[in-house]
């Protein structure tokens, strides 16, 4: 999550807004990219990105905000964090692509956390009710979904939400993992 948003706030630093194209977020089963239209300082590589460097922001008063608010810490840091963020969690690194008129950054999930929803429903459709497969369908979306989150998605109460995931847990479909406030579910089908 760290690297995730460290990388969504250096797109938000180093979008060329001038051209219209919004930031770009594909999420797939197992990858997720975000690509920025922009491009690298004058006389930059890949290899100048993704050794400590100088700050560039494209956005330097977006970046001053952000820093002021206490969303970055510094200017330059920010690939730097996200490597480290990954090497902690343990995933893999990032991988970036610079094209003249672009920059993708792609995280791939390892294989123990990868949720391919379509084959959870299947093999545990007799095990789970219809209203359980909605609740199992929103933890595939976000992992991270608070009880008050997932009872406002689902429009009922909250305790209703908790004898759903009671009953998963129950069930050893999901797992809790992590604290309440930090943690988040796991699929174990």
């Amino acid at each position: 999550m760290a690297a995730l948003r460290e990388a969504l706030l250096n797109a938000l630093c180093h979008k060329q807004y001038q051209s219209g194209i919004p930031i770009q977020i594909s999420v797939y089963e197992d990858k997720l990219y975000i690509a920025n239209c922009g491009c690298l300082p004058e006389n930059w590589t890949l290899e100048n990105l993704m050794h400590k460097h100088a700050s560039s922001p494209y956005n330097p008063n977006i970046a001053h905000v952000f820093y002021l608010a206490g969303f970055i810490e510094s200017w330059g840091r920010g690939i730097e964090k996200i490597c480290s963020a990954c090497e902690k969690d343990g995933v893999p690194q990032p991988i970036y692509t610079v094209n003249p008129s672009d920059i993708m950054i792609e995280f791939t999930a390892p294989e123990d956390r990868v949720i391919r929803f379509g084959k959870v429903t299947d093999r545990v459709t007799e095990k789970v009710t219809d209203e359980e497969c909605t609740l199992l369908s929103l933890l595939a979306e976000d992992p991270g979904y608070t009880m008050l989150k997932l009872s406002e998605r689902m429009g009922i109460s909250r305790k209703t939400v908790a004898q759903r995931i009671k009953q998963l847990k129950e069930k050893g479909i999901i797992e809790r993992i992590g604290s309440d406030r930090k943690g988040y579910w796991k699929i174990k089908i």
